[in-house]
C-alpha cells in the first residue's frame, strides 16, 4: 500500500506507518498535477489537511484510490460524501486538534483582554515618548475570570473551549441548534478529574444577553 502524504504529516505518523510496512510518499504536490501523480505512482492512500481539495473530479479520475484522510476535523475540502458513494473509504481525525484550536481561541481572548495586539505594537514605536498615554489607554485590561464566555457549537472544539473557559473561572452559555447534555471531565497533573454536566440552549436571545467573551465552533454550512 502506497500512501500520499500530500500537506505534511508528524513523526509519530511517518514511525506509525514504517512500523506497520507501508510505503510513505512525501512529495508535495500541486492541485493540477495531483491527478496524474496519484495515477503514474499508484497511490492507494490520500492524506491532506486543509491545502489539497479533493473534488468530483479528482475522485472521478482516480479509480485506483481506496482511502482519503483528512488530518483535522472538518471535511470541506473533501467530498466526502460523493467519494463514499464511489466506494472511498473516507477517514478523519475529529479530536486530534481540538485541543491546540481551543488554546488559539484563549490566545486570542487573552490578547483582546490585555490589549496585547495593539500595545506589542506600539511600546516598541512609542513607548518612550508616550509611555503615560499608552500605558493610561491600555489601563482597561480585563481578566477572564468571572467573565461570561459564549460558546455556539458543542463538538470537539467547543468542549474543549468550554472546558477551559470553566478551569478559568469563567461563567459558561452553549447554543446550539438542539439541545445537548454533555458531561465534561477537567484532568489535572495530579490525577484528579471534575466533572461538569453542561446543557445547552437554543435560545439565542437569551444566549447573547451579558456575554463577553464568544467562540464560534461550527462548519460553514451551519449557517451561524
Amino acid at each position: 500500500m502506497k500512501v500520499l502524504a500530500n500537506d505534511g504529516i508528524s513523526e509519530s505518523g511517518k514511525n506509525a506507518l514504517a512500523e506497520a510496512g507501508i510505503e510513505l510518499v512525501e512529495t508535495r504536490v500541486s492541485q493540477e498535477h495531483l491527478i496524474s501523480f496519484i495515477n503514474e505512482n499508484h497511490i492507494d492512500v490520500l492524506l491532506v489537511r486543509s491545502a489539497t481539495k479533493v473534488r468530483e473530479d479528482l475522485i472521478d479520475a482516480c479509480p485506483g484510490l481506496k482511502i482519503v484522510g483528512r488530518g483535522g476535523v472538518g471535511m470541506d475540502n473533501i467530498d466526502a460524501e460523493y467519494a463514499i458513494d464511489k466506494g472511498l473509504y473516507i477517514i478523519n481525525t475529529p479530536k486530534a486538534s481540538s485541543r491546540s484550536v481551543a488554546e488559539m481561541v484563549f490566545a486570542h481572548f487573552f490578547s483582546l483582554a490585555r490589549f496585547l495586539h495593539e500595545s506589542n505594537r506600539l511600546m516598541p514605536l512609542e513607548g518612550e515618548t508616550h509611555f503615560k498615554a499608552l500605558k493610561k489607554s491600555f489601563s482597561s485590561a480585563v481578566e477572564l475570570e468571572g467573565k461570561t464566555l459564549g460558546v455556539i457549537g458543542f463538538g470537539g472544539i467547543g468542549q474543549e473551549v468550554v472546558k477551559m473557559g470553566i478551569s478559568l473561572g469563567m461563567k459558561v452559555k452553549v447554543l446550539t441548534r438542539k439541545p445537548r447534555t454533555e458531561t465534561l471531565f477537567l484532568d489535572f497533573f495530579d490525577g484528579q478529574t471534575v466533572n461538569f454536566e453542561i446543557t445547552s440552549t437554543t435560545n439565542q436571545e437569551d444566549f447573547f444577553k451579558e456575554v463577553d467573551f464568544l467562540s464560534i465552533n461550527t462548519p460553514k454550512s451551519d449557517g451561524y
